[in-house]
């Protein structure tokens, strides 16, 4: 494990909410939907309300989220990173 990994776990207090950047495919009608699912099935009340708009690329061919997530510890927050990055409608989550 990288030693910048390791001071940033020492900085995050759980339960903590955290915006993960997802990045899905535009052509993938309920992608959202598909990333929301994956995250209660970790954090069932974790999900938080969207309140930023999607933006597209600028060929439209990918949307980016800011996904706010109530995460209640750091296995939680792997499983997470995990699950919704292998997603098949998911690009890239940071």
């Amino acid at each position: 494990m990288s030693d910048i990994y390791q001071n940033l776990q020492k900085m995050i207090e759980y339960p903590s909410v955290i915006g993960f950047r997802v990045i899905v495919d535009a052509s993938v009608v309920n992608s959202l939907g598909e990333v929301e699912k994956v995250i209660r099935d970790i954090e069932p009340n974790g999900f938080m309300k969207i309140t930023d708009e999607g933006r597209k690329s600028s060929k439209g061919n990918y949307v980016s989220y800011t996904v706010p997530v109530k995460v209640s510890c750091e296995e939680n927050l792997r499983k997470i990173y995990e699950a919704v990055g292998a997603l098949s409608c998911v690009k890239h989550i940071i």
